[in-house]
Order: structure tokens, then sequence, then C-alpha cells
């Protein structure tokens, strides 16, 4: 038998006894934070009962457990039976301790003074001989896991000797925690040469094992905060920021510029200011230049006169005005640098111990420890003071790029602020860039920086040549010149409009040489290129005038859709601009056909390039990457957003609006309507991902939520329940992957099986689908949704729901609705007889 299921099992039991055991004793002492709100009661509670239930579902999903309910399944050793037979003993024990402490928890109230323990919340519904008898019944079961885990790898390690197998794995930083737990229990075992039937031999393995565990808990808790701390599309921005044209930015590997605004001078000196300022005309080039220089090994060189014998740490963020909330605020910006450091630190090549997580997360940590507590939303207060911690470490270099200043959400005062403070460090370094607005240039004109357009001309020219010189038509035309100098002549007068501006010289080469009906000569491309604005706003309107009626709608319809969602997977921005916006309720329930994504993606980059003449964008975006637990790994995937800054800034005019009103017309596109269509298309064509050991995950829950909340949000305009569309979302979500929800995991949440969309109506408090579904559904499935919506709202507990719903308005709006009428419906339509039971007068809405 391979070891690792059965050691999952025992630290999943172990986890869960210690844990028990430690909130059942007297001298667990609650840790409140030092500064800010005391945690009440009940949050303590009910972090207490949320941690009891996570680890019990780390049981559940064991490989042994999975594998004992196979009928197929091979023999399992006595050593493995015993395993699960004491698994079972601590569920059931869990079970137990979990309903204490919620009947502790509505027991309390706002008014009781704070508890010390736990022990002494859990005194106010069990006698003290309760308490201490369960406390004894979890230990006796751990002394029964150490026992079968020790038979259990020593079989093992007998097995493998004899068929000359290798027992131990390779070391590996990146080796799974528990496999390490395993690899450590095994050499122990086969160094001391350990016998289970020994009784000192076990008392020593236990005390290993109880190394074993902590080390595992604090492996835990650095994940968890590494989950706090990352957030979706981090990298994203970097991701959209095009990598220099090749033979630009030649000029800056060499040091330029006098004194101390030499860059690469600058990244090496041990003294002088620690902050250097890129800034230019928007479009210039500053992320360009940023994402150049970010991880260069040209800057490694320089960084590491500065840095010595202390090792080093990079990181960088790029504030993004056409990204989500946390792209760009200083909440995301710490949470990146903290993440990208602390990755470094503990992944990279200094290999730290993850204990540094819990210095910086202090506080976190003893309420982790003390009663599963500390993870709590991080506030903003909470990231400046690890950061600030972090970098307090003198012992090590931390060298930061920041992107993007400008496209910072609301006034740049707070920022310039940590900005200098931070800098005032001798083992901090940071490069920022941004416009030169007045802010940014009455903080940073004392500093070491440069003004990035004014050595970009050279750039824009070899970016022109290389452009024109891949044209055909250009080509050709140039060919029957008697010399270069028409063609120098062109391309000249380019550079001279474009005054230090790429993003100028990159719309206005591709205008230039666009499609023509007519075949053109070197005359017409000289009249195209005297025919440009030298102002960017105005190329930018001139660019849009040109366009056909029917490609302008077709643009206006794709800036709607983006402004409505953020940046779209291209797909699904294929789905939305359907313009049958049913199209996704007949659609078959499978994932589509490579031939079928292709054909849909190609559609998209020919509208995007031809009728929104590259105003949109496509980049490359990975969606997550191993996580080092769940070992679940996504493919990159397309998205589509303003192609800069700049075009959203113009599209969102009121000048430009007001034209795009008018060609939409007043209530002719909805944009929810839109994207309620394209989450359904997501929803039936989602793909099983592969996980770890070939298990299979089907990613439900994301799509079924958007689902939801654009389905309130079309009710919240006109008041019509939108029942057929929910019902389809319920079909495919739920009853279309029931057999594979049986074979396989869902990220549906757990705690008991949703059997209809009126269960998860009834949780999430859908009240106007509720009420219109109720009369009709049959008596057992009211029933069910009822205790389906009991079980979830005891199984998250007050602020659990976030995890769901989290940044969806209406839908958490919907969640924390009060409607008793709707659950006095509920007991109605589930009773067998109804004779004598007046029946609840609820509104009916209308359904559509």
């Amino acid at each position: 038998m391979k070891p690792l299921p059965a050691v999952g099992l025992a630290s999943s039991i172990i986890q869960i006894i210690d844990f028990s055991v430690k909130i059942t004793s007297q001298d667990n002492v609650i840790h409140q934070p030092a500064d800010g709100e005391p945690i009440d009661n009940s949050t303590i509670l009910q972090n207490a009962a949320n941690n009891l239930f996570r680890l019990s579902l780390n049981i559940d999903q064991n490989d042994l457990k999975r594998m004992s309910t196979d009928p197929k399944r091979p023999k399992l050793s006595d050593a493995a039976e015993e395993m699960l037979k004491l698994s079972d003993e601590t569920k059931t024990l869990t079970t137990t301790l979990i309903n204490a402490v919620l009947q502790a928890q509505a027991r309390g109230s706002f008014a009781d003074p704070k508890w010390q323990t736990v022990r002494e919340a859990l005194s106010t519904v069990w006698k003290k001989k309760e308490i201490t008898g369960i406390k004894k019944k979890f230990r006796d079961v751990r002394k029964d896991v150490d026992i079968a885990l020790m038979v259990a790898l020593r079989q093992y390690l007998d097995q493998s000797a004899e068929t000359g197998l290798p027992v131990f794995s390779e070391e590996d930083g990146r080796i799974h925690h528990v496999e390490k737990w395993q690899n450590d229990a095994m050499d122990a075992i086969h160094t001391n040469d350990w016998k289970s039937k020994n009784k000192k031999n076990v008392e020593e393995f236990s005390k290993l094992v109880d190394k074993l565990s902590q080390a595992e808990r604090e492996a835990v808790f650095c994940a968890d905060v590494f989950d706090a701390i990352q957030f979706p599309a981090m990298n994203d921005r970097l991701q959209s920021i095009e990598p220099a044209y090749p033979g630009t930015l030649e000029w800056s590997i060499k040091d330029y510029g006098d004194g101390e605004d030499r860059f690469l001078s600058w990244l090496g000196e041990k003294s002088g200011q620690n902050l250097f300022w890129v800034t230019g005309q928007p479009g210039s080039g500053k992320s360009t230049w940023m994402k150049h220089w970010f991880r260069n090994s040209k800057s490694f060189e320089s960084l590491e006169r500065w840095s010595g014998a202390s090792p080093g740490i990079i990181a960088g963020f790029s504030f993004w005005d056409c990204g989500t909330e946390l792209q760009n605020s200083s909440e995301g910006l710490l949470r990146s640098l903290l993440f990208e450091s602390l990755q470094d630190m503990i992944h990279g090549p200094l290999q730290r111990d993850p204990a540094i997580v819990q210095w910086l997360f202090a506080e976190r940590w003893e309420q982790f420890a003390a009663f599963g507590g500390g993870m709590q939303p991080l506030t903003f207060g909470d990231l400046r003071r690890a950061f600030e911690l972090m970098i307090s470490d003198i012992t090590k270099k931390f060298f930061f790029m920041v992107d993007g200043l400008d496209e910072l959400e609301g006034y740049p005062e707070a920022l310039i602020s940590l900005l200098e403070t931070v800098t005032k460090r001798d083992n901090v370094k940071i490069v920022v860039s941004s416009r030169g607005s007045p802010a940014f240039r009455g903080a940073f004109q004392d500093r070491p920086s440069f003004e990035l357009d004014l050595y970009t001309k050279g750039d824009i020219e070899v970016y022109l040549k290389s452009v024109f010189e891949q044209d055909e038509k250009w080509v050709g035309i140039c060919s029957e010149a008697l010399s270069g100098t028409p063609e120098r002549d062109v391309i000249g007068r380019m550079v001279k409009k474009a005054d230090g501006n790429f993003l100028w010289a990159s719309l206005a080469v591709s205008f230039v040489l666009q499609d023509t009906y007519e075949p053109p000569d070197l005359m017409t491309f000289r009249e195209r290129v005297d025919a440009l604005p030298p102002d960017l706003d105005n190329l930018l309107q001139h660019i849009l005038s040109s366009l056909e009626s029917t490609d302008l709608e077709h643009a206006a319809r794709l800036f709607s859709l983006v402004d409505a969602h953020g940046y779209p997977d291209i797909l699904e921005l294929s789905f939305a601009f359907d313009p049958n916006t049913r199209s996704g309720i007949t659609a078959e329930h499978r994932p589509l056909r490579e031939s079928e994504v292709t054909q849909r993606v190609d559609h998209m980059h020919s509208l995007l390039s031809n009728q929104c003449r590259d105003f949109l964008a496509v980049f490359e975006a990975s969606e997550s990457t191993d996580d080092g637990r769940h070992g679940k790994l996504k493919e990159k995937q397309l998205k589509v957003t303003y192609a800069h800054k700049c075009f959203k800034d113009f599209i969102h005019s009121q000048r430009i609006q007001e034209q795009i009103l008018h060609i939409t017309g007043n209530g002719y596109f909805e944009s929810d309507e839109c994207w309620a269509n394209s989450r359904l298309w997501a929803l039936k064509t989602a793909r099983l991902e592969r996980g770890p050991m070939g298990k299979t995950h089907i990613a439900i829950w994301e799509e079924l939520a958007w689902c939801i909340e654009y389905a309130l949000r079309l009710q919240e305009k006109d008041n019509k329940v939108r029942t057929t569309y929910l019902d389809e979302v319920g079909f495919a979500a739920i009853i279309e992957h029931q057999e594979n929800i049986r074979n396989d995991e869902t990220d549906l949440p757990e705690g008991m099986q949703a059997e209809s969309f009126l269960d998860i109506a009834v949780w999430l408090n859908l009240a106007g689908y509720v009420t219109i579904k109720a009369k009709g559904a049959e008596r057992k499935a009211n029933k069910h949704a009822v205790e389906y919506y009991r079980t979830m709202r005891k199984r998250l507990g007050p602020g659990g729901e976030m995890k769901w719903i989290g940044g969806k308005r209406c839908l958490t709006t919907a969640y924390n609705t009060t409607n008793p009428e709707i659950f006095q419906l509920l007991d109605y339509y589930a009773k067998p007889l109804r004779f004598a039971t007046p029946k609840p007068f609820v509104e009916i809405p209308a359904g559509v």
C-alpha cells in the first residue's frame, strides 16, 4: 500500500484531534489583538466551529477515505482499515463538539464578558465531566492513530526493502508538506528501527508526530496567509504590457544622463536617494520600459553592487486603471509586494523558514493556533504593518518597481507618503513611473529621474521602419523607387509627428498601412501621413471617424461589454457579443470542441483588429498557479482589455459616450443581459480540470454565482424574475453534473449536496424565485431546500458566505435580506396535509 493516503488521513485525524484537545483545555487562552477592537465571543466560537468543519472535510477528501467507498477497490491492509475506523470515530466526536460550540454561540450575547478560553464557553452547555470526557476520548483515539500509522509505515518500509523499491523521495524544496511529513516519519522509523509493539518506540514516535503536526499547522497557516494576500489576476497587468519591440531600448543598456540621473549607476549606489522616477507623456512607453527592466540581468548586475553580501528580494506591481479594484489601489500594491517578496524568500534561493509568515502576522498566528481564527480579511493597516516589518530586516535588500502611479484610484497623496517613508530605509530601493502630473512632479522632481519621451525618437524610427518593411505593398512601392529618399521621407515625417510618443506611432502606422479599395502608391502613403493629427486625442478621433457605420456599431457594443465586465476572457466575450441573448438557454451542455473554440477566438481577433481598430487588445493571462496544497493548475487564458489607458479615457469621454449612445440606441443594448447569456454558456461548456494524482475537478460555482448575479441585476431593473433563465442555470449546474459529482470533485459549497436549484435559491435568499417555484415543487424538494439552507448557514457562519458571493453586489444584498415569510411558505408546502394551516400571504412577482 502506498503510504501517502494513510499518512494524509492520519495527518487529518491528528490535526482535528490536537485542535479539539486544545480548545477543550483550560490553559488555551484566547489571544486578543493588541490594537483595535477585541474579538467578540460569537466570532471566536464561529471560527472554532469553522476550523472543525474544515478539518473534518480534510478527512472526507482523503484518498484512503475515497478508496474505502469504491466497491472495486483492492483489499486494504489491517492498518489501513484501522485508520478508516478511527477516522469515523473522530468525525463522530467532532460533530458532537461542533454542535456544542454552536449551542454555546447561540446562548451567548454581545453583553457577555469576553471568554478567556473556548472551554469557558463550552461550560455554558456542558458539564465539566462532559468536557473532560470528550477530551479524553480524543486523546485515546490519538494514541490508536499513532500505532496504526506506525504499523502502516513499518509495513511499507519492510516491503520496500524486500522488493528493492526506493524508500524515500528525492529532496525537493517544493515537496508537499504532507509528503515531507511522511518521509520524515519513515526516516525516523527506519533509522531507529522502531517497532509498533515496543511501548517506548511508540512513545518516541508520538513525540515525533507531535513535531511534524506542529510543522504542518505552521505550513497550513502560511498557505492560508498566502491565499489571503494573493488576489485573482495579480499578474495580469504585467502580462498585458507588450514587451519592448525588437531593436528598441538598446540605448537603455548603456548608462545615460548626468549625475544621479543615470539609472544603472543609481541601482548600484550604496548611498544617496533610494527612489528613482520615470516619467513622460501618455503613450511614451513608461510601462514597457518598466517591464523591460523588471528582473533584467543587467539590472541584477548593478543591484548586486548595492546589495553586496546581503540577499536581495525583488518584487513589482503595476497599477491598472482598466483592471479590478485591487489592481488600482494601494491595498493591491501592498498585497502584491508582500506576496512576491515572501515567495522569493520562502521558495526562492533563500529557502527561508515559512515561520517568517508567523512573524509578520504574529497576532493572526496566535488566533489561528488558539481557536482557528486569524483568517478574517486583511485590512490595509494589517498589510502596511506586515510590509514595514518585513523591510525592517536590514540583513536583506529590497528592490521594488511600481508602475503607473497615475492609474491609482483616488488621490495619490497617501501613496506618495508611503513611498517616501519606505525609501528612507537604506535597504530599500524603489523605481516608480507615472505621468508628470503636479502631485508627482511636486513630490519627485528633486529625485533621480528622467523623462522617457526625450530618449525614444530613435526607437520610434527603428519600430516604424521595421513595420513598414513587413508590409508587402510598401516593400513593392519602395523597390520601384530609384532611391530610399521617399521611404525615409515618409518615416521621417511620422517620427517628427510622434514627438517621442510610441503609442501615437503604433496607432499611426497601423492606420496608414490599412487596406483600401485602390492600390496605394507612395503619394497615397504620404498623404495619409500628412492627414494624421499630431495630437494623440485627435488621432484617436480621426481613426474612430474612419469606421463604417456597421463597424462602429460593433465597436460600440464591444466597448460597452468590456466596460461592464472589466477585462473578460476572449471566449466569454464572444458569447456576450452574440446578438441572440437567449442562445445560452438553448445551447447544448458539453465542452466546446477545439475547432469551435478556435473559430470563436479567431472571429473575436478579427473584430478587435478591424472593427475596433486595435483600441481593444488581447493578452495572455494565467488564472492561477500551483498553490502547493491543492495542486490546481489552469491553462493560460486570452483576455481582452483596452490597449492603453489613453484609449479608455478617450472612449469614456462625454463626447464619445454620446456617440456610442446614439449608435447603440437607448434600450437597444443591455450589457447585463449579454453577460448573463455569456455566463450560462460558460457554465454549460465548463471543462474538467486535471488535478493531483489524476483527479478531475469541475469548476461550477464561479459561473453559477455570476449567472445568479446577472439575473438579479436584470430583475432589479424591471422587477421581473428570470425564472426560465435560472431554471436552466440550475439544470446545467446541478442536474447535468450529478453523475460527474459522484465521480469527481466540484467546487460547489461543501456540507450538504444540493439536489435542485431551489436549494441554492433558498440558501442565497432569492426570494422572487422561491416564491414562484415553491408551490409547484414537490413536498420533499421544499423540505430539502429548508434543510439545505440551515446546513449551509450553520456550516459557513456569519461572514462565511463572502468566499462564495464576495464582490457580487446584488447577490450580497439578497443574501443579507431577511424574508421570514418565504420560510413560512416553504414550511406550508412541505407539509403532507394543509387543511388546517392557513397559507401565508406572499406577493408573487412576475416571472419571465
